[in-house]
Formats: structure tokens, C-alpha cells, sequence
């Protein structure tokens, strides 16, 4: 019976004598590990807008919302940190790889759960031909430096890197009903009216 005894006796002089596990937070600021899981950043100088991290939330921590009645229409990417799981699928899947990252920042306590809520707005391209939403304008822009020369392949992202996209509805000619015509060519079409017209001419 001795022996534990002084097993514990030994373990509790060590501990008072070994330096502090725990932080002095809030009187000092607390290190983070490296590669630690804070809350989610996007870069908008990066982001462009695609969505694929609203995809891969579990907790819907990330929404998104095309408003086409805006002029120009935009779309709405919402953060809500306030569920999030810090889980680093959003970091992960992002496009760019830079898009959107997890920081450093761990003190997210707050009394206040709207300041909680961050929305970015991205301007939205839409088909020339029957309206439907391609995607962001930045989101263009992006294939066609990241393509580099195939990008002469696809007018559309020419038009697009050569700042001739259209922003307002009401200059859409939307014309479902009208014949594919050679010069649709030359329009931003989304790619159910470049699937016909590739078909049709």
C-alpha cells in the first residue's frame, strides 16, 4: 500500500515544480499551434465567387443567393461563423486555393450573433441568348487567365476578359423562340444555348 503512495506523492511534487500547461489568457494573448483551425477568411481579392465552398459546408455555415432582380444582378455568398465546425472543407475545395482560408483568430465570443454574419457580392454574368445565370463575372475572367491561349477557343471568356460584359437585364435579348443565328458566336451563352447552337451550325 506504501508503494502508490508514494507513486502519487511523487507525481504531485513533479507537477508543482514542472512549468504551467495552461495560458494567461485574457491577461496574455494566446499562441496558437501551427496549422490551427480558426475562423474562416475570404481573400476577396482571390475569391471569385464559384460557390464551390457553399457546396461542401455541412452546417450550411456558408449559403448562397443569385438575386436577379438587382441591377446588376448579383450573388450573395453569406458567412455565418457562428456555426461553423472549423471543419477546412471550404478551405480544401475552394477553386482558386486562395479564396477562402482558415485564420489564426479563435476568440469568436460574442453577445451579439448578427455580428456573427459577413456577405460578400459578387456582379453575375448571365446568357445573352435566355437569361440564365452563367456564373460570377470574376468567376470568366478567372478561366480565361487560367486557361491562358485555349481560352481563344471559348468567345465567351473573350468577351469577357475584354470587359464587354453585360450587367444590366434589360440589355439581355432574351429570344428563346428565335433561330440560332451565325452570330451568337460572338454572345456570352450559357451552356445549354451553346450546346445548340454548336449543334445547329
Amino acid at each position: 500500500m506504501r508503494l502508490p503512495k508514494l507513486r502519487e506523492l511523487k507525481e504531485a511534487v513533479t507537477a508543482v515544480f514542472s512549468p504551467r500547461f495552461t495560458t494567461r489568457f485574457p491577461a496574455e494573448p494566446c499562441v496558437v499551434p501551427e496549422k490551427y483551425r480558426g475562423k474562416p477568411e475570404f481573400d476577396l481579392d482571390t475569391c471569385i465567387g464559384c460557390g464551390a465552398c457553399v457546396n461542401v459546408c455541412p452546417t450550411e455555415a456558408l449559403t448562397q443567393i443569385d438575386d436577379l432582380e438587382a441591377n446588376p444582378p448579383t450573388r450573395k455568398i453569406t458567412l455565418r461563423y457562428d456555426t461553423c465546425i472549423f471543419c477546412g472543407n471550404c478551405r480544401d475545395n475552394c477553386t482558386t486555393e486562395d479564396g477562402i482560408k482558415l485564420s489564426n483568430e479563435w476568440d469568436l465570443a460574442t453577445l451579439d450573433r448578427e455580428s456573427t454574419i459577413e456577405t460578400h457580392e459578387y456582379e453575375l454574368q448571365l446568357c445573352e441568348k435566355c437569361g440564365a445565370v452563367i456564373g460570377t463575372k470574376k468567376h470568366l475572367i478567372w478561366l480565361y487567365e487560367k486557361l491562358g491561349p485555349l481560352a481563344y477557343t471559348n468567345p465567351s471568356l473573350l468577351i469577357a476578359k475584354s470587359g464587354e460584359l453585360l450587367t444590366k437585364p434589360q440589355d439581355i435579348e432574351q429570344q428563346p423562340d428565335k433561330d440560332i443565328q451565325t452570330n451568337d458566336f460572338m454572345r456570352i451563352l450559357c451552356p445549354k444555348c451553346k450546346c445548340e447552337l454548336n449543334i445547329r451550325l
